[in-house]
């Protein structure tokens, strides 16, 4: 029996997907009825209706341990790719509950139903910066001392529970992803940067990062679990790239104008100061914080040899990707 956490996201709904025409028992965990009903539709988008209702659903939260158990039930393999996304410090209490805690719950678990493997999704955010122009690798680790972000120290918390499991034998594989681009999922990152060119985006961040296609990332998650490889970590990245050009390919694919003027660093940090004045207010959440500010204007390059070595991932070009997910976001809207 293979389960899944986080199915109803993004990257565990293209997983549940691939792994439905693949195997034969496949679990689920959901939260609410409502998820349930978004992934459905887009089995249905995907003309894979049937196998949808191969899938065993059980409503669990990684944080609820009792009801985690019984999702345990004669469970080998687990994809843990459950974890919640937010830049907010305020978030920070819930952040660490979820990605650090649920984790834990998870590690434990595997650990105590003797699991044959665990993958893990971390992200980019849990590694290091060089102070060169080299990109960055496996191993360019973690800075305690750096200005991280509230996502970023839950995520790293969270990696620390996984390595502490192969302490105490459990085999696992790391994936550590860019920022993922895949359709079908109203609140994924990818549809706000189709939702802004849609509104008529006119500004760019001038930096830059790493992008990867969702179906990449499921490709390497299932050859992660597949391979004999264990207790070590990929960074799955499709490709560097500036803002400015995945912006302007999606406006390209969209036929809508591409932003043409650059945001400068001080219009940056004069908005990360507003949307913190804002935020004193009790109806309004942080939308910008200081550190995704200088993220913006900030070129961050990612290495993929890894993960192309040894798992033998062949990346989509960003721009095929892109051309994909218009095709979708055109649908739905």
């Amino acid at each position: 029996m293979v389960l899944v956490t986080g199915g109803t996201g993004l990257i565990g709904a293209h997983l549940l997907l691939e792994l439905s025409k693949q195997e034969a028992h496949i679990r689920a965990i959901y939260r609410t009825k409502a998820k349930i009903s978004a992934v459905e539709a887009f089995f249905t988008s995907e003309g894979a209706k049937d196998f949808f209702l191969k899938i065993e659903w059980i409503q669990a939260d990684i944080t609820d341990v009792p009801a985690l158990e019984a999702a345990f039930r004669d469970v080998t393999q687990v994809y843990h790719c459950a974890g919640l996304i937010s830049f907010n410090p305020s978030e920070y209490q819930q952040l660490r509950k979820t990605n650090i805690e649920g984790t834990a719950n998870i590690v434990n678990l595997c650990i105590a139903n003797a699991v044959q493997k665990l993958c893990y999704i971390s992200s980019i955010a849990t590694l290091g910066t060089k102070i060169t122009e080299t990109p960055i690798d496996e191993t360019t680790y973690w800075n305690p001392e750096a200005a991280n972000n509230v996502y970023a120290i839950t995520k790293y918390g969270a990696e620390m529970e996984v390595w502490r499991a192969t302490q105490e034998g459990l085999p696992v594989v790391i994936l550590n992803p860019g920022v993922v681009l895949g359709e079908g999922f109203k609140d994924a990152p990818s549809n706000k940067f189709f939702k802004l060119i849609q509104n008529g985006l006119s500004y760019y961040p001038p930096g830059g990062t790493a992008f990867v296609d969702v179906k990449d990332v499921v490709s390497a998650l299932i050859k992660g679990m597949k391979t004999t490889i264990q207790n070590e970590r990929f960074i799955a990245v499709g490709t560097n790239a500036s803002y400015r050009e995945v912006l302007n390919t999606i406006a390209e694919t969209l036929d809508m104008p591409a932003p043409k003027k650059a945001l400068k660093p001080w219009h940056l940090n004069m908005l990360w100061r507003l949307d913190w004045f804002l935020a004193l207010f009790p109806w309004r959440s942080r939308k910008l914080t200081k550190n995704t500010a200088h993220s913006l204007i900030t070129t961050t390059r990612y290495s993929n040899q890894k993960i192309k070595d040894k798992l033998e991932i062949d990346f989509t070009p960003i721009q095929k990707t892109i051309h994909r997910i218009s095709a979708s976001y055109r649908r739905e809207v």
